[in-house]
């Protein structure tokens, strides 16, 4: 499987996900209520148990097929996952937040969307393969990628029925269920990849994975997935999904960036290595995405109140930085003298990578949960420009610099689509105007920690030699 299938920041897609009746829900006094706070508990665990799962599945894979075959599958499954988050179109966020109580109608017409959606782009995905064939100068990503768009309706039409779970707070049978798909998928994936280690393995446990998930939300929210149409719920539907996802969408054509660029211009190989450096930065960085739940719902509760407003998102982003930092510095210390034991010497070139992709992660923290906060506040078109101009940045950056220095050019491109942060910097300054007097000395030491932390086994050695000339 592959962390492309999943939205690797929290702002907006946490702020769709929160469990609330609505976003007007505005009363100033209310507290945290125990379902939200039950809720809350259960994602945790859930994304606590994730990174281990997660975890596993990047060692066996990585141990086991390589990097040329891991490579493949990152390339296919990338576009895949991003096409299947269009395919949704927002639909299953409109379930979640409608004020009014939806009922099979709507449930129905929601299906019929999803499903057409989910056709239509597998068909034009997979006339496109002879250009995508031409793109990368080779043809052995086709069959996989082939093979993987059948997953689009799959995971589609999963929202429908999850929408449901969610607009009911039960988030115990959600983290149970996502858990599940996920150990389904490496167990499928595992027992393939030790005994035939092929790009297919990773492909049948995505497969797994998506339908396990499907089957069991459809059992779990009692809901039929029965086709119905109704054209002024679709208006609404669309409408609502489309303008209220389009900076979650616009965030995610980040994650197009490794397999088209990347794969463009370094292989399947490249693509590989900076997808495990990808991987494990997020993976520390996961459970960052529990917590700004939590913040997120006292936020939409304090939009009113600006001092507490402000006080609380200064917090906020004071937690995520001194949680975040050291996870990120500490891999950078240990990862070279592990990861030749734990995956091979092979993937060595990831490290290049990863100090860049901590970084980016170490600065997102800073503002994804501003962008939510904005998004709180109503101006969700502050969020899309920064994240098309970091999106911009990262995929020009990446364009110019990775054939010049190799797959180390993603990195710096990587610090470079940071700037596109500076509209969420602006926009969050006038409706909350923060201090950063406490973190920035933070910030300052963590980042030089990771890139000196990562110079680790050069100075080891160098100081080494030296002992030795003496």
């Amino acid at each position: 499987m592959s962390s492309a299938a999943e939205v690797p920041t929290l702002s907006v897609a946490a702020y769709q996900e929160l469990p609330l009746p609505h976003p007007a829900s505005r009363d100033p006094k209310a507290a945290l209520s125990a379902e939200t706070i039950r809720g809350s508990i259960y994602l945790a665990a859930r994304y606590g148990l994730g990174v281990i799962v997660r975890l596993g599945n990047m060692l066996v894979m990585t141990w086991w097929i390589g990097p040329h075959a891991y490579g493949v599958f990152v390339t296919a499954v990338g576009i895949v996952a991003f096409l299947a988050t269009l395919a949704r179109g927002g639909v299953d966020t409109y379930l979640v937040r409608s004020e009014v109580l939806p009922d099979q109608r709507s449930y129905g017409t929601a299906t019929t969307l999803v499903l057409g959606a989910s056709l239509g782009l597998s068909l034009a995905a997979a006339a496109t393969t002879p250009l995508l064939a031409r793109w990368y100068g080779n043809r052995e990503f086709v069959a996989p990628y082939l093979v993987l768009l059948l997953t689009i309706p799959v995971t589609g039409l999963t929202g429908v029925p999850m929408a449901k779970l969610e607009r009911a707070l039960n988030f115990r049978s959600i983290a149970g269920i996502e858990l599940g798909g996920q150990s389904a998928g490496l167990l499928v994936a595992a027992l393939l990849a030790w005994s035939h280690p092929s790009v297919w393995a990773p492909v049948a446990g995505q497969i797994s994975w998506q339908v396990f998930t499907l089957l069991a939300t459809v059992v779990s929210a009692s809901l039929s997935l029965r086709p119905r149409f109704c054209a002024s719920e679709a208006r609404k539907m669309l409408s609502y999904g489309l303008v209220l996802t389009a900076s979650v969408r616009t965030w995610q054509l980040r994650t197009l960036v490794n397999p088209m660029l990347v794969g463009r211009f370094a292989g399947a190989e490249g693509v590989a290595f900076v997808a495990l450096a990808i991987r494990i930065a997020e993976a520390l960085g996961t459970f960052r995405m529990a917590a700004g739940r939590m913040a997120i719902a006292a936020l939409a509760r304090m939009q009113d109140r600006c001092e507490d407003f402000r006080t609380a998102l200064e917090r906020a982003l004071f937690l995520q930085v001194v949680s975040l930092g050291p996870l990120l510095c500490g891999f950078a210390l240990v990862g070279p003298f592990l990861l030749p034991h734990i995956v091979g010497a092979r993937w060595m070139p990831s490290l290049a990578v990863y100090p860049f992709v901590a970084a980016g992660v170490l600065v997102n923290s800073i503002y994804n949960l501003q962008a939510s906060a904005l998004f709180v506040a109503g101006k969700p078109w502050i969020v899309l420009h920064s994240y098309a101009t970091h999106v911009g940045l990262l995929a020009a950056g990446t364009l110019f610099l990775l054939p010049h220095v190799g797959i180390s050019g993603y990195g710096w491109a990587e610090l470079m689509s940071c700037g596109g942060y500076i509209a969420i910097h602006a926009g969050t300054a006038k409706i909350a105007p923060l201090s950063y007097r406490r973190l920035v000395p933070w910030v300052l030491i963590l980042l030089a920690g990771l890139f000196l932390f990562s110079m680790s086994p050069t100075i080891f050695h160098a100081l080494r030699d030296w002992r030795v000339t003496r």
